[in-house]
């Protein structure tokens, strides 16, 4: 199948399938929304969190969203930007990656905002879909060349300079890194959950891989207790997964999922909504069972007690 067919492909999913239902979170969860992009530009694309604030790219304009008090800020400015791939913070600096047009072979820039808020374009590459960088600052973007199947790019955030250091065929999805600093790559048309493991040594071997997980999803990530979470079904559904089991755990939540975060408690996600043409932030929490719930105030009973009796 041409790279065109699959993208294609990939609308008449999002127009007729699951990824056009609104928004909902399964039994278990519940979500807030923050915020809904708006005129010229509604779709939103990348997203990343960092010291209190979400940043995620709006057309020709990069926002940050402080989540103390939902207020929202010009972070950047993009040249003809259409659409945005990625957007990702390391050390203070905001990374991002974008289209200026829709058209094949869908050329993405990318590069990073300089200390004036402008774009400094460093790299130019089709069909740039995420990236994850190493904590010592080394980028791995996932990219889908035109006709070339999905292609991994070792990317020095400093010079732009990038090398392919791996090349899996199919249409990738999203890349991401555990706290031992093994990589994992999603397939979105079967290929399963790909791990690129460190050595003895500490350096990652992208000369080999096993696959962790069979299914086919789009963007992946961890918390901070080692859970993965995947988009699947073309953004319709989003889950958490057991990778030492290959087992789902369960459903989080429904809709036309893109990118997500973790950051502790809580997750944040863009959806859109196709039929209206806007995507929404959305914060989505974990609600205590009634269990729980009893417990707390059990608890809450108990110190009030003791307070009473000093």
């Amino acid at each position: 199948m041409s790279f065109k067919n699959l993208i294609c492909l990939f609308f008449i999913v999002l127009v007729s399938g699951s990824a056009m239902a609104a928004f909902s979170t399964a039994a278990g969860y519940d979500s807030t929304a923050l915020y809904t992009g708006s005129g010229m530009s509604p779709i939103i694309g990348g997203l990343d969190h960092d010291n209190g604030n979400l940043y995620f790219g709006q057309g020709t304009d990069l926002m940050s969203l402080d989540l103390s008090d939902n207020s929202l800020q010009p972070s950047g400015i993009l040249s003809g930007a259409v659409t945005n791939s990625l957007v990702a913070r390391y050390n203070g600096t905001t990374y991002t990656s974008y289209a200026t047009t829709y058209d094949e072979p869908y050329p993405y820039k990318m590069g990073y905002i300089d200390g004036s808020g402008n774009y400094q374009n460093q790299w130019n590459q089709d069909g740039i879909y995420d990236i994850a960088i190493s904590p010592t600052g080394t980028g791995y973007i996932a990219a889908n060349p035109a006709f070339g199947g999905s292609k991994i790019f070792e990317y020095d955030l400093s010079t732009g300079y990038a090398t392919e250091v791996a090349s899996i065929g199919g249409y990738a999805g999203g890349i991401t890194f555990d706290s031992a600093g093994n990589l994992y790559y999603a397939s979105q048309t079967g290929s399963g959950i790909l791990k690129f493991s460190v050595d003895g040594f500490g350096v990652l071997d992208m000369s080999t891989y096993d696959i962790v997980l069979d299914i086919a999803a789009g963007y992946i990530g961890f918390d901070d207790d080692g859970n993965f979470y995947a988009t699947t079904d073309w953004g319709g559904t989003f889950s958490v997964f057991d990778l030492n089991l290959g087992t789902k755990i369960t459903d989080i939540a429904f809709g036309g999922i893109g990118q997500f975060v973790i950051d502790d408690e809580s997750i944040y996600l863009l959806d859109t909504d196709w039929g209206l043409w806007a995507t929404t932030v959305y914060e989505v929490t974990a609600v205590p069972e009634p269990a729980t719930i009893i417990l707390l105030g059990l608890g809450g009973v108990a110190l009030l007690k003791r307070r009473g009796q000093s």
